[in-house]
């Protein structure tokens, strides 16, 4: 079901404004998730990092290659019909559920045009797309595992539906984030207390990179200024070393 909320026009600023590592960072300190969570595997690459960061509501979509048969077209209208309904940005998140991602794209201009008139901003995919350069043109992110010529025999299903793409589970109203570093998934719980986290992250970066920049670094004295204490003392050779 689809999550009703939306992003108000400062969250989505302060959103855009920021890149996808810094963000990871200031969720960890947070403390809503485990670390291992919150974002796309690296297979999922972004297409046009030159576009800045696409931040959005996920609308999810299983894909498949229908193989010998006609495809089926009630899941491609049902993804129009639901996006319509939803509030924008928003960005398509279309789960590769066929035995063959590397033969079967699942958009191309005319579709990321569509999508563009009814509030998306993006597309992510753990399969393929195409029609590279005339998407780049319109400003329409793509975030894919492959590019692939041909449409084959593309077939759409379960729209809203939550999917996996590489090690992460969306959810349709989930907040996602992509640059050129990856997807981050934002939780909705987090974004009152985001921006204070990401000043911290940024003050704490600029500590280190002042430190390890300065003329007086040392590693015991970054040691220190990490808060990881004086280095452990060495262990005396045991005496049934080499026997």
């Amino acid at each position: 079901m689809t999550d009703r909320r939306s992003l108000t026009q400062p969250e989505l600023d302060f959103l855009t404004a920021e890149d996808s590592p810094t963000l990871a960072n200031a969720i960890e300190r947070i403390d809503l998730r485990d670390r291992g969570s919150g974002y796309v595997g690296g297979r999922v690459r972004c297409n046009f990092p030159e576009l800045g960061p696409m931040v959005g509501r996920a609308l999810t979509v299983t894909c498949s290659d229908a193989v010998g048969r006609p495809a089926r077209q009630d899941g491609y209208w049902e993804l129009w019909s639901q996006l319509e309904q939803m509030e924008g940005p928003v960005v398509i998140v279309m789960k590769d559920a066929s035995t063959t991602p590397s033969r079967v794209a699942y958009a191309g201009e005319i579709m990321t045009t569509l999508a563009r008139r009814l509030g998306a901003v993006g597309m992510v995919t753990d399969g393929a797309f195409r029609d590279v350069a005339e998407v780049r043109a319109n400003g329409f992110h793509y975030f894919s595992r492959y590019t692939v010529a041909s449409h084959a025999n593309f077939e759409l299903s379960h729209v809203g539906d939550p999917v996996a793409l590489d090690g992460e589970r969306i959810s349709t109203g989930d907040v996602l984030h992509g640059d050129e570093n990856g997807i981050v998934v934002v939780p909705w719980d987090a974004l009152p207390d985001l921006p204070g986290a990401v000043r911290n992250v940024r003050e704490s970066e600029a500590r280190d990179l002042a430190y390890l920049n300065g003329p007086d670094f040392t590693l015991d004295g970054y040691r220190r200024l990490r808060s990881y204490g004086a280095p452990p003392p060495p262990q005396a050779p045991s005496a049934n070393r080499g026997a």
